[in-house]
């Protein structure tokens, strides 16, 4: 039998191949970003409703949940880490450094442990979503001491970001795409 674990899945997708849905939804996702779709959206855009669906969802869980960009890069990158997703790891250790995450924090998450946090809110975020990935729920105090911290609205779009970050980094390692260069 062949060993599929070594076949390459993800290929970039050329707009000029793309049906009209396709490119519309491919141009739409580019344009904020001086016309690059990252590498998610290249697998997602061949189902152009799926990837329409995906963008407005990520750009909410990214930009407008309750969370300051620096607790949402340590969310996203904590999956990244739980999930193995080496392109979203990368993509946003370069964002999370620019939102003021401590670079000792990114190398522990990078290497699979547990940074030594200076801030509390930083720790709450960590535990939240460790216990998310680790127990598949949150324990009663810690899910209390979140809420508390940040509200229930906040720790909703929370629970939001964990699951879509988490269904990026599932789309990443099953399409095996490779680490930003």
């Amino acid at each position: 039998m062949d060993d599929l674990t070594a076949a390459p899945r993800y290929r970039e997708l050329d707009p000029a191949h793309l049906d009209p849905a396709q490119r519309r939804i491919f141009e739409e996702i580019g344009r904020p970003r001086a016309g690059a779709v990252p590498a998610p959206f290249h697998i997602y855009v061949e189902s152009p409703e799926l990837a329409e669906t995906a963008q407005a969802l990520g750009a909410f869980c990214r930009y407008r949940t309750g969370l300051p960009p620096r607790l949402s890069e340590l969310a996203i990158l904590t999956t990244a880490a739980h999930w193995g997703a080496e392109y979203e790891f990368g993509v946003h250790a370069r964002e999370a450094r620019k939102a003021g995450v401590p670079e000792a924090e990114i190398e522990a998450l990078a290497a699979g442990r547990r940074p030594h946090f200076t801030d509390p809110d930083a720790a709450l975020v960590h535990d939240f979503a460790g216990a998310v990935y680790r127990e598949k729920d949150v324990p009663d105090e810690l899910f209390a001491a979140a809420v508390e911290r940040f509200g229930r609205r906040t720790v909703i779009e929370l629970t939001g970001l964990l699951g879509y970050y988490s269904m990026i980094a599932i789309a990443l390692r099953v399409f095996r795409v490779p680490p930003p260069a």
